[in-house]
């Protein structure tokens, strides 16, 4: 027992020595600081002495007291706990400086393990950013050599088909000047013979206008004989046959390639197609070849002149010093999908068939300057429906016995669709039966009033533009409707659209303005409701039908107008 706590009496003062002065310190002045520690067991200490916990033993007689009331035991006991704790502490102490120190060498470690990591992640990243430009930059080369490949292949159609449009331009030209040749010489020679046999001094007089009409007669009568000819293998013609592609129509909303000219002389227009065609469409292209002859002498054979050449149409002057527009009707029928053949025989008058893709035909007869003559449509069971045949003898028209009709003019914006239908369906012949040919329609003013008009008073030309925007449209749609309707109930049903002018600029220029307007309202109505084109026919009137009498930029002039004229064409 002595050993112990001779032991524990030196850890405690290696503590004490350790520590701050004043764990058992006593004042200098207080007489017991020198004061031994007092030993429990074994050898008698000198006294005065003191226990651990700093008690004061005078003598051994209070030394044995405390020992016997335990009080020296219970100081050693907590002077050894107090020496463990602190030990115990020191200990703690120490494991925690390790762990913190063990944790300080983890953290580094992982820090340096993050940065390897991130340093690797960014070279991988940077080696796989490389690699993906360089494979875009190999892609983009693949690209491009395959855009530049097919660029030369196209380049290459290009300049072939160039080259074939060239050849035949020229073939084109060629023959207009032979033409052209050939009927100044048969003029010379008409004129010399004349000149041979009249009586001198007499004049060798105008076309008159009965004359224009028994031409017109006769051209149609050649037509029909013609087609009939080719029906019965007895005549031959020069066949065409093309598959229609977007690129050989135009849309409602496309302006024309070509501008139009105001007046020209006869030799200018007789240059025109020539000059006229470096800027042409490939649908303006087709429409100057179905002009036919026409298109090639400023002088027909009739007397009228060619006044204006815009490559898609001509206006005309007839001897009497009335302007008419020349056109292929049968362009309309022109839609993206379709085959179309062309018979083009001996006297310039042609048949156009148009196959659609489910089958069904359009068989249009045409005159020698384009005029339509017959139409008949046949649906894909083999039906035939007859719109109109100009083939057969016309009646002479009397206009002043024709019913008299009083102008009423019905705005389509104003009218709902079943009204609409209602004034499409109108008639004011009275009790008049008379059949009239479509060239009397377009031609006879009064013929055209027995049909009531619907003005498309909501849909505005911007001025010289014949375009239809999608959202001008709109305002067809209604009309558009309730013909698609009328065409639906009666497969005959043939509508007639008008364009008009203002009496601003040249009249030439206004005809041929106002005819592209009744086209592209055509198209539009083909575009955006579905009417079949093969029931529309258009004409254009420029200033001849001013709806207010003012020479003045008038807009209520510039108008388009749709007629019902079935009733017209039938007995």
């Amino acid at each position: 027992m002595y050993r112990v706590l001779k032991s524990t009496t030196s850890l405690t003062m290696c503590v004490a020595l350790a520590l701050p002065v004043g764990a058992f310190a006593q004042p200098v002045s207080d007489p017991q600081a020198s004061a031994e520690f007092c030993i429990e067991e074994g050898t008698q200490p000198d006294f005065p002495c003191s226990l651990p916990d700093g008690t004061e033993v005078l003598d051994a007689e209070q030394l044995n007291t405390l020992r016997e009331d335990g009080t020296v035991a219970e100081a050693f006991r907590a002077e050894a706990a107090q020496t463990a704790g602190i030990v115990n502490a020191e200990t703690q102490a120490t494991a925690e400086a390790q762990a913190l120190a063990r944790a300080r060498v983890a953290a580094a470690a992982a820090a340096e393990a993050a940065a390897a990591d991130a340093q690797a992640a960014t070279d991988k990243a940077a080696s796989d950013a490389e690699a993906a430009v360089q494979a875009a930059a190999a892609k983009a080369a693949e690209t491009q050599a395959a855009a530049d490949a097919k660029a030369a292949e196209a380049q290459a159609a290009m300049d072939a088909e160039a080259q074939a449009e060239a050849d035949r331009e020229a073939a084109v030209a060629a023959q207009i000047e032979a033409d052209a040749q050939a009927r100044q010489s048969a003029e010379a020679s008409a004129q010399s013979e004349a000149n041979a046999t009249a009586p001198s001094g007499q004049a060798e007089a105008a076309p008159t206008a009965a004359q224009v009409e028994a031409d017109l007669a006769a051209q149609q009568a050649a037509a029909a004989a013609a087609a009939a000819a080719a029906d019965s293998g007895e005549a031959k013609a020069d066949v065409v046959t093309e598959e229609i592609t977007a690129e050989d129509t135009r849309s409602s909303n496309q302006e024309f390639s070509t501008t139009l000219n105001s007046q020209t002389n006869a030799t200018t227009t007789a240059d025109a197609p020539a000059k006229e065609d470096d800027g042409m469409s490939k649908f303006e292209k087709a429409l100057l070849l179905g002009l036919g002859a026409v298109a090639v002498g400023a002088v027909l054979n009739n007397g009228s002149k060619v006044m204006s050449n815009s490559g898609d149409r001509l206006v005309v002057q007839d001897p009497n010093g009335d302007l008419r527009v020349l056109k292929d009707d049968a362009a309309l029928l022109r839609q993206s999908g379709d085959e179309v053949r062309r018979e083009t025989f001996n006297d310039g008058s042609s048949r156009t068939t148009v196959v659609k893709p489910d089958g069904s035909k359009v068989v249009t007869i045409l005159g020698r300057d384009g005029t339509v003559l017959r139409r008949i449509n046949v649906d894909p069971q083999g039906n035939e429906f007859v719109l109109f045949d100009d083939t057969r003898a016309e009646e002479n028209v009397v206009v002043n016995e024709l019913p008299q009709v009083e102008h009423h003019n019905t705005l389509a914006s104003q009218q709902d669709e079943e009204a609409l239908r209602t004034a499409l369906a109108t008639q004011l012949r009275d009790n008049h039966t008379q059949r009239f040919s479509l060239r009397q329609v377009r031609d006879i003013r009064q013929v055209r009033a027995l049909a009531p008009e619907v003005e498309l008073d909501a849909l505005r030309f911007a001025t010289g533009s014949a375009a239809i925007q999608p959202e001008q449209a709109r305002a067809l749609a209604k009309i558009g409707s309730a013909i698609s309707n009328a065409v639906h109930n009666d497969p005959r049903t043939v509508i007639l659209i008008e364009g008009h002018t203002d009496a601003v600029g040249d009249a030439g220029y206004n005809l041929a303005l106002s005819d592209r307007r009744a086209e592209t309202v055509a198209l539009a109505l083909t575009e955006y409701f579905d009417v079949p084109p093969a029931n529309l026919i258009t004409q254009g009137y420029g200033e001849s039908n001013l709806k207010v009498p003012t020479v003045t930029a008038e807009p209520a002039n510039r108008r388009a107008v749709v007629r019902n004229i079935t009733g017209l064409l039938r007995q």
